[in-house]
């Protein structure tokens, strides 16, 4: 989303500051106003704004005490997305980074310990593609998972989807269950199952934190500025949903 880039707010920065000057407003208000948009701007496409938004997300949360006593023996596994068309149902090539560490992460987790299940969560991008958890399965098959011990729902768009579809699958998955997600993406993950009947044992992967190195820390970078984007997009999700929770509880 456009409206969650740092570049896209210094953008309209400037655009601001340009109509305004032509229109003789305050200039000096002007100016100091949009100094500090461009600096917050600015200051977003940096490697230490990018961090302090990941650390915050990415740090982990306290985790159920059945997670120690009694772990799940199913675990559900969140698609990342694709990067492309596939050629068939064996081409998981076209997962996305994110996608396929997931998957690696959870065919470790099932090969600690005998009988242990895994349920990959994926729609297709578009109506009538290739359902990603296919791929997903297709990939956890090339790690040496076992195809009895996989299960999917192939019909989720979207993390809320996930949570909402693999609750109301046949026959019903266990309401204590292990999430495999993303570092950055677990918050929301983690809020959308807990509002689908699950209590979840959090397996986190694909941490995108990165260790301070100066001066470049401060300067503004690409890189950063994605993982600006990143963070904020989740923020955005875990705050829309719960807004979304909010109106349809009539709070």
């Amino acid at each position: 989303m456009w409206l969650l880039s740092p570049l896209s707010w210094l953008l309209l920065t400037l655009a601001a500051l340009a109509l305004g000057w032509r229109t003789r407003a305050d200039r000096r208000r002007l100016l100091r106003i949009c100094a500090c948009c461009a600096a917050v701007s600015v200051f977003a496409m940096t490697p230490l704004c990018a961090n302090l938004l990941i650390g915050w997300l990415e740090s982990p949360s306290a985790q159920p005490a059945f997670c120690r006593s009694e772990p799940p023996q199913i675990a559900v596994v969140l698609g990342g997305g694709v990067g492309q068309t596939p050629r068939d149902g064996e081409d998981f090539s076209v997962l996305s980074a994110a996608s396929k560490r997931r998957v690696e992460a959870a065919a470790q987790w099932w090969a600690q310990q005998p009988g242990r299940q895994l349920l990959l969560a994926g729609g297709p991008p578009q109506p009538g593609a290739m359902p990603e958890s296919r791929l997903m399965a297709a990939y956890a098959r090339r790690l040496g998972v076992a195809p009895a011990a996989m299960a999917e729902e192939p019909e989720s768009r979207n993390t809320r989807q996930n949570a909402q579809n693999v609750a109301a699958l046949a026959p019903s998955p266990p309401e204590r269950v292990v999430l495999i997600t993303s570092a950055l993406h677990m918050p929301r993950a983690r809020y959308a199952m807990g509002n689908a009947g699950f209590q979840v044992c959090a397996l986190a992967t694909d941490s995108r934190l990165a260790p301070a190195r100066l001066p470049g820390y401060l300067l503004p970078q690409t890189g950063a500025m994605a993982k600006t984007e990143a963070a904020l997009h989740e923020l955005a999700g875990l705050l829309y949903y719960r807004v979304w929770e909010r109106a349809g509880s009539g709070d």
